[in-house]
């Protein structure tokens, strides 16, 4: 897979991004797919896991890193949902330039968080994005976190940071906090993080207070309406999801005004297939490749890649 680097200014700080293509497959009109990471992803984990198998059906990609991770500017680590809504807007405006110079469509595409950060981030370039893909995400943070601690956990959660927020307003230090305490893990999910992700070099984040209160204020799902109406979204999730549970893709598909697909890969969690050479992954990327082709691609162009 060939790459490309460039740099995008977000808010005033500069994101590292690349393009990712397969020389001699990529079709001169063939979409151009943003894939977005999720919780303190970076680039050249899920991003170009899928570019590199999306460049072989002849896609042009692009990744990139948020503010704070990897070799973007800002502070190391920080996650702000509402900034990295942010970046991904610049990033498509960046983007669509290419697509219209060079007569593509563009796709906006996230996994995990980025599955509800990229619904988000259509409110402000609606008129720059052809089609959209959620995979994996969830569309409401207070419903998953119920979810994921039962209402006790819920009711032990908001205690804590009540406590936390009193200390702050007393005078209190800011201190870190595990973001997986804010952000929790079903166990499968974990035993990935803790032996894949963790020995990825430049993996990680810290986090405080302003986390958890973007976090529990996200709930994309409760802002689509009619502008996403003429936008086609596939929405993809793993048939046995324990971290983003099953229903929060059925409850976007439900909801969703445009034309819509949700496919639901059997057997499959949340992160521990997301390797190249997994068959789920393979099946789960090729679902995703086939829709494109479907919906996004121009006839003419899928019959001259088959």
């Amino acid at each position: 897979m060939q790459s490309e680097s460039v740099s995008i200014i977000s808010d005033g700080i500069k994101l590292d991004g690349s393009y990712y293509w397969e020389e001699g497959v990529v079709n001169d009109d063939a979409p151009i797919v943003i894939v977005c990471s999720g919780f303190t992803g970076l680039k050249h984990i899920h991003p170009e896991r899928f570019a590199r198998f999306l460049s072989k059906q002849g896609f042009l990609c692009f990744g990139f890193d948020y503010r704070g991770f990897g070799e973007s500017e800002g502070t190391r680590g920080k996650v702000l949902l509402e900034e990295q809504v942010r970046d991904i807007a610049n990033v498509v405006s960046y983007v669509r330039a290419r697509a219209d110079q060079e007569g593509r469509k563009l796709v906006l595409a996230g996994w995990g968080m980025a599955g509800g950060l990229v619904l988000d981030a259509f409110r402000q370039v609606e008129d720059l994005v052809d089609a959209l893909i959620s995979m994996n995400g969830f569309f409401d943070a207070v419903r998953v976190q119920k979810a994921l601690r039962g209402e006790l956990g819920w009711k032990e959660f908001r205690q804590f940071l009540n406590q936390e927020r009193l200390r702050l307003a007393q005078g209190g230090e800011a201190q870190e906090i595990d973001p997986f305490r804010i952000y929790p893990l079903d166990p499968i999910s974990k035993g990935y993080v803790d032996s894949v992700l963790w020995k990825t070099p430049g993996y990680g984040l810290t986090s405080d207070l302003d986390f958890a209160d973007s976090l529990i204020a996200f709930r994309p799902e409760s802002h689509i309406d009619q502008r996403f109406a003429r936008t086609p979204l596939m929405i993809a999730h793993g048939g046995e999801n324990d971290l983003h549970p099953v229903t929060e893709a059925q409850s976007l598909y439900a909801s969703y005004p445009g034309p819509k697909a949700l496919y639901l890969l059997p057997d499959g969690g949340h992160t521990e297939w997301m390797l190249d050479d997994d068959p789920k992954f393979q099946t789960f990327a090729g679902k995703v490749s086939d829709w494109l082709k479907e919906m996004v691609w121009a006839p003419a162009s899928r019959q001259a890649v088959a």
